[in-house]
């Protein structure tokens, strides 16, 4: 996978060169902050107008710019990479990603049993194979800090420092699709001082971005998101493209017709899955959230992802948390239990071929399918937590599993 993803890279090293990756975006807002205009950081002619200086050649093929749609916050952090020609920023900000990766590795290392004895460099060339990291690269994307921030907050809470986990997801608030989520089955499941962490970074998040664009920036922000995110011909995303629960409902060739009145009916339907999916893992990961915290935050990443209103293919680079962490539980945990483990793990192995996802992507323009094995995986997660859930009542209960199985 590794090789494939090389000669993949190689062949698009051209375009990526000419500013075609969605790294172009986050220059521009870095660009937009150096030239003094942060209050028109969401102003499509800016975005344009700045676009058209370090991508020329693109002025026949794009009529608009590739829209910055992350919170203003986040510009700063590429606003040092705008001192640097656009070919060189976008090597740097992957030299960054990579560095990440090797954070990603350390951090997890501390936490597991049988997987501790992989060297970092080995964990980061298997995290390479994975097609949305190698997408996430390909891109010049902010998918891999995700990762990184999320590690972190989940290392905090394995070392029951519940505050600052809950600060390093606050961080994370520039995919807040995805932490708004995790955040609420965490607190859901007790861990409250967590929410109280996140709470205070969110209010200092929210703060510094008034200050950045002002009061006029921030209430015109959302609605700028959402006509992006409604809008596949001004940059946004189509749904056939999103590995989630709306990309598998809206994602079909019946739903592309504007003004379908099927459209509004298939959107509450997501809104009302997606509640019941968040519900479901509520309940079921709550047992095993803090004694086999590997597998309650397993869950909650995994549905994150599933309930997000706008998922990317890079973004499940998310996915290598759950992996990791699985993987080293199955051959812990349930090394004598294969049955069990098997069922675990079996979901995942249909992410990890790169070439089905280069097939949904390329020729099928059907990532949504991905969906299908992220839903099998809640099924087979749930299960598991409820297995550990009900040991470790059993247990705290005076009973061994036998006794417990027997009542």
């Amino acid at each position: 996978m590794l090789c494939l993803h090389a000669l993949f890279f190689v062949n698009l090293r051209e375009r990526i060169l000419r500013g075609y990756p969605d790294f172009t975006v986050f220059y521009t807002a870095g660009t937009i902050l150096r030239e003094g205009m942060r209050h028109q950081l969401y102003d499509p002619h800016i975005q344009y107008q700045v676009q058209q200086v370090f991508t020329g050649g693109l002025t026949e093929s794009r009529r608009g710019p590739l829209p910055y749609i992350h919170p203003p916050l986040e510009a700063v952090v590429f606003l040092p990479l705008t001192l640097l020609p656009y070919r060189q920023a976008f090597v740097a900000w992957d030299l960054v990603n990579m560095i990440g990766l090797f954070g990603v590795a350390l951090t997890l290392r501390r936490h597991l049993h049988v997987l501790r004895a992989i060297p970092p460099w080995e964990f980061v060339l298997g995290f390479l194979a994975f097609f949305p990291v190698f997408l996430c690269l390909l891109q010049g994307q902010d998918s891999i800090l995700l990762v990184l921030l999320c590690t972190l907050g989940f290392s905090a809470l394995k070392r029951e420092s519940d505050f600052l986990a809950g600060g390093w997801f606050g961080l994370a608030l520039f995919k807040f699709q995805f932490i708004i989520p995790m955040i609420l089955l965490i607190g859901f499941w007790k861990r409250r001082r967590a929410a109280w962490g996140f709470a205070v970074v969110a209010a200092v998040w929210a703060l510094l971005s008034l200050g950045l664009v002002g009061w006029q920036g921030m209430l015109a922000y959302p609605k700028y998101v959402l006509q992006i995110a409604r809008a596949p011909a001004l940059g946004g995303v189509p749904p056939e493209l999103m590995p989630n629960l709306r990309g598998l409902i809206e994602g079909w060739s019946f739903n592309s017709v504007p003004g379908n009145p099927v459209s509004t009916v298939l959107a509450g339907l997501v809104l009302l899955l997606s509640a019941l999916l968040l519900g479901f893992a509520a309940i079921k990961g709550r047992l095993a959230s803090r004694d086999h915290l590997e597998v309650g935050f397993s869950l909650a990443v995994v549905v994150a992802v599933l309930t997000s209103w706008h998922t990317n293919a890079h973004d499940l680079c998310l996915l290598l948390l759950p992996l990791v962490l699985l993987t080293d539980y199955g051959w812990t945990t349930l090394d004598k239990l294969p049955g069990r483990k098997a069922g675990l793990l079996i979901p995942s192995l249909p992410l990890l071929i790169s070439p089905l996802w280069i097939v949904l992507w390329l020729e099928n323009s059907n990532i949504n399918l991905m969906a299908i094995p992220l839903l099998w995986s809640v099924w087979q997660i749930s299960k598991e937590a409820t297995r550990a859930g009900s040991v470790l009542g059993a247990a705290s209960d005076g009973l061994t599993p036998e006794r417990s199985a027997a009542g």
